[in-house]
């Protein structure tokens, strides 16, 4: 599924950049706060960075979750905005860090001016999808990590 998957995205103008090996650079905080995405991690491995032609989408790789891909986003940026929107509102602040504590964030888009968004639920392993003005608000995109890359294999979600 991986080459097939990354084939799909470079037929459709992705820039996808590997290392030669396996590069395991995700923090072990975040392997720890996230266990249901280990797939995810082990997954992106490979993989340096995987960006849209026009730059307006991209993958959450190992060095984003380290703070080192270079980005002008951090791989938890949507979660630190809605921080900033709820600030002097703990019970706010806390109901968005519970969401996040439970969704790990694998795909970013900036698209057409809109932040939007797909995770991965801690809950049962679904990807779910979601934008602003409220990141909090999701709806599910599919049932697994599986099945989410064979959507977008099959085109079934445009990226």
């Amino acid at each position: 599924m991986n080459e097939r998957f990354f084939d799909c995205l470079q037929s459709r103008g992705w820039k996808i950049e590997r290392y030669g090996g396996p590069a395991s650079g995700v923090p072990g905080t975040l392997r720890k706060r996230y266990p249901a995405a280990e797939q995810w991690f082990a997954w992106i491995d490979g993989v340096k960075s995987a960006v849209s032609g026009d730059e307006t989408t991209w993958l959450l790789c190992a060095e984003d979750y380290a703070g080192q891909g270079g980005t002008a986003f951090r791989w938890n940026e949507w979660e630190l905005l809605s921080l900033e929107s709820a600030a002097g509102d703990p019970a706010w602040e806390a109901e968005i860090r519970c969401f996040w504590d439970a969704h790990l964030p694998i795909i970013m888009s900036v698209a057409e001016g809109h932040y939007s968004y797909y995770a991965i639920s801690a809950a049962d392993g679904a990807v779910v999808s979601g934008s602003e003005p409220e990141f909090e608000s999701c709806e599910a995109a599919a049932a697994s990590l599986e099945a989410f890359l064979e959507k977008i294999s099959g085109g079934g979600v445009l990226l």
